[in-house]
């Protein structure tokens, strides 16, 4: 892509939102925001196929093994990359914790070294009328409410809970739309208590989301050293939220 047609792109974007670590966890979401029903499956192997993997043990993918992907490291010019380079980083790995305050649903990622990483991954209900106290809490867990999505363009992802096996949900778009992915391009998985998944670099996704019986949780997470992460605001962008279903599927 031009530099020009890029700058048209991102100025096409209004308004914008700056992922950092003082909105991340705090956004100012509008009110009356449309809401896109995202389909929701059960997490197979045949079903995740293009989005990841589902995995039955965390160990089941790593750069040891040289199963869990990292990209190489994206050249400026015109010159190829060296043979065995750009893709040394490796992986990091540690606790992904959630919990539900209220209404908000609150992740942070203590595996990657940066101070951005605590964020509102969803809401129980729509931002008007949504409260981060337990006692004027008004949604269920029935539903999660997502305002944004990520992907890792430098490797894969994997979660997996530690503890108790719980089950979960992620939201999940393919790596081919790129940056230009829509509402409409999500799917949503329901991942039995068990299993974990993996997803695959340029995967549009997010946290997890659990019901809250099963919050506070922690889950293992392994991705790339490097943590490059490119997200996009579906309130912003598109005055929207995704209205993903907690429950379990027999699909």
């Amino acid at each position: 892509m031009s530099i020009d047609v890029k700058q048209q792109k991102m100025a096409a974007v209004e308004p914008g939102f700056v992922f950092d670590e003082e909105s991340f966890p705090n956004p100012d979401l509008p009110h009356g925001l449309d809401v896109v029903e995202v389909p929701l499956r059960l997490a197979t192997p045949e079903s995740l196929k293009g989005f990841g993997i589902l995995i039955s043990q965390p160990d089941e993918l790593t750069v040891e093994k040289k199963n869990f992907e990292i990209v190489k490291w994206p050249v400026g010019g015109w010159r190829e990359l060296d043979p065995n380079t750009g893709d040394e980083a490796g992986t990091t790995e540690g606790d992904f914790e959630v919990h539900w305050q209220g209404d908000y649903y609150m992740g942070k990622n203590l595996a990657i070294n940066t101070t951005n990483n605590v964020y509102l991954d969803g809401l129980g209900c729509k931002p008007e009328h949504a409260s981060r106290t337990d006692t004027d809490a008004c949604g269920s867990d029935d539903n999660i409410y997502l305002w944004m999505s990520d992907y890792h363009p430098d490797g894969g992802q994997l979660f997996y809970p530690r503890g108790d096996p719980v089950p979960f949900t992620v939201c999940l778009g393919p790596a081919s739309c790129g940056d230009d992915v829509k509402p409409t391009d999500m799917v949503s998985f329901h991942v039995p208590a068990g299993k974990g998944v993996y997803i695959h670099p340029g995967t549009w996704h997010n946290g997890v989301y659990m019901r809250k019986k099963y919050c506070p949780a922690t889950m293992l997470t392994r991705q790339g050293r490097v943590h490059g992460r490119v997200s996009a605001s579906w309130a912003a962008e598109f005055k929207c939220l995704l209205k993903v279903s907690l429950l379990p599927t027999a699909e």
